[in-house]
C-alpha cells in the first residue's frame, strides 16, 4: 500500500525510513481488501460490545488501583521496571 501522505513516519529498529506499508499475503497486494477486513473485523458484534471494556482497561478507571486489582489488570513489578529501563534508554 502506497501512502502518499508525505508524512514522516520515522525510521525501523533496522534504521531503514517508513515509506510504504508491507501487506501481508492474504489480502493479494489489494489495499482496498485489506481495509474492509480490517473494517468488518472492527465494527462486529463481538469487538463493539467489548471496545468499551478494553477502553477502560487501557486509558480508564480500571488502569489503576483496586479496580485494575479486581479486573486482573496488573502486571508484576519487575516488568514495569524492565519497561521504564527501555523507554528511559529511548
Amino acid at each position: 500500500m502506497l501512502l502518499c501522505t508525505g508524512f514522516d513516519y520515522g525510521l525501523m529498529q533496522s534504521g531503514e525510513r517508513v515509506s510504504d506499508v508491507k501487506l501481508p499475503g492474504w489480502c493479494h497486494s489489494d489495499a482496498r481488501l485489506f481495509v474492509l477486513i480490517h473494517r468488518q473485523a472492527l465494527e462486529s458484534d463481538i469487538i463493539r460490545q467489548s471496545l468499551p471494556a478494553w477502553i477502560d482497561l487501557i486509558f480508564g478507571y480500571k488502569q489503576r488501583g483496586k479496580e485494575a486489582i479486581d479486573a486482573v489488570n496488573v502486571f508484576h513489578p519487575s516488568v514495569c521496571i524492565a519497561v521504564r529501563c527501555m523507554l528511559h534508554e529511548l
